[in-house]
């Protein structure tokens, strides 16, 4: 199979170009030179013009592989890649072996544009800092044939990426670009891409502490998917306005969201939204009515989800407020015994709201270790809380989080 590089330098060569006429002004000599020779690889743009100039379609430059071959290619990684488990690595540089012969080749076709965001998906996954590159070939492709869902699906991949990172910016700016070229270029997205849209844009306007603008879009997207009929990330949207509705205090909105949420469970009936519903009653129960017993009777709710076996149903998630329930009510031993098993913040946890929340948990953690005169222990877990704390935005528990650090480094100074 001819490399991209190759078909350039041969429909170069037929149209008798050299590599000055075909640079033009926007490319060097060099640097088409080493765009022939496979050294460096174009941008879409460069890619575009290069094409123009050529007299062809910049999806004739791409386009090699027969649509067959590609076809039955993404048959056998969409089966391998449905079956990756967190932290299988094996599996995952399977999947990139697999496609990488591909990826310089590939036509221009939904086929391609699904392998070439699997191909970056998995490199993100893997921890190569390489999955740009497919990512916006992919973006490029789907926006080319018009699969505008899929088009939209490039940047929240990306998106997730910055947040994993704790890049709330850099997703901010990248949901923001999304927004942009859609309105420039007219897309016409349906109800569905529309709202989600609007659901990633609000909940990023939160994480970097736009607490107003991103509670309206909130309430605004709430009002807009029950006017659409479309529920999706609802129950997120209903837990999200609680929370915010908390941190300013208003209590009466808190618990009509909440309420809002148990109604959505009845009609949707699904256990995830059961694991929403049981964890934030008792967090809004054991830090904002300070009910810890009312706290502790919903958080024994979550219990039997733990025995599904569902990564969103992790240990961590009753055992923080479990503690913390059993810490404030006095019941030291039983708050210890609880505790330790209260040993990370889950992989999917990835927003401010969230992270503030379970390190507050950690400081009431690293107050039961000090109530037992472990201080050196409870000095760890309160500084690992306070470091890990520090760069999120500021909210309620961040004061908390900073307050249990000092005091507690402060009783370390005193006995030394």
């Amino acid at each position: 199979m001819d490399s991209l590089g190759t078909r350039i330098r041969k429909l170069r060569k037929e149209r008798k170009l050299t590599l000055e006429a075909l640079a033009g002004d926007r490319l060097t000599k060099g640097m088409l030179s080493q765009i022939e020779n496979d050294k460096a690889k174009p941008s879409m743009e460069s890619l575009e013009y290069i094409a123009e100039r050529l007299g062809v379609k910049a999806s004739e430059l791409l386009e090699e592989v027969a649509p067959s071959t590609i076809r039955q290619l993404l048959e056998q990684v969409e089966i391998l890649y449905a079956e990756i488990q967190l932290g299988d690595t094996e599996k995952l540089q399977q999947v990139i072996e697999m496609i990488k012969p591909y990826e310089e080749e590939l036509p221009l076709s939904y086929e391609a544009g699904r392998l070439l965001y699997i191909y970056a998906a998995a490199q993100y996954q893997m921890r190569l800092t390489t999955w740009e590159s497919p990512l916006q070939q992919a973006r490029f492709m789907f926006k080319e044939i018009n699969l505008l869902s899929h088009w939209f699906e490039t940047y929240i991949l990306q998106l997730a990426i910055f947040t994993e990172g704790r890049n709330y910016k850099m997703a901010y700016s990248c949901i923001l670009q999304a927004k942009k070229e859609a309105e420039q270029e007219n897309y016409q997205l349906d109800s569905r891409d529309t709202g989600k849209m609007a659901y990633y844009i609000s909940i990023i306007q939160l994480a970097i502490g736009e607490h107003e603008a991103g509670k309206q879009l909130v309430k605004d997207t709430i009002v807009n998917a029950h006017k659409n009929q479309f529920y999706y990330y609802i129950d997120d949207l209903y837990r999200i306005a609680a929370f915010c509705a908390m941190v300013d205090n208003d209590f009466e909105q808190a618990e009509q969201m909440i309420k809002k949420l148990e109604q959505y469970r009845v009609f949707a009936e699904q256990v995830d939204v059961d694991a929403f519903i049981f964890t934030l009653k008792a967090h809004y129960y054991n830090n904002y009515t300070h009910d810890y017993e009312r706290a502790l009777k919903e958080i024994e709710r979550f219990r039997p989800l733990m025995e599904m076996g569902s990564i969103k149903f992790d240990k961590n998630l009753y055992y923080c407020e479990k503690g913390k329930s059993l810490y404030l009510l006095g019941r030291y031993e039983e708050a210890k015994t609880a505790f330790e098993q209260f040993t990370n913040i889950p992989s999917f946890i990835l927003h401010p709201f969230d992270i503030l929340g379970f390190n507050e948990c950690f400081s009431y953690k690293a107050l039961c270790y000090a109530h037992f005169g472990e201080l050196t222990t409870a000095y760890e877990i309160a500084k690992m809380a306070y470091m890990d704390s520090h760069d999120l935005i500021d909210l309620p528990y961040k004061q908390k989080i900073e307050e249990t650090y000092y005091s507690i480094k402060a009783q370390i100074n005193s006995v030394q």
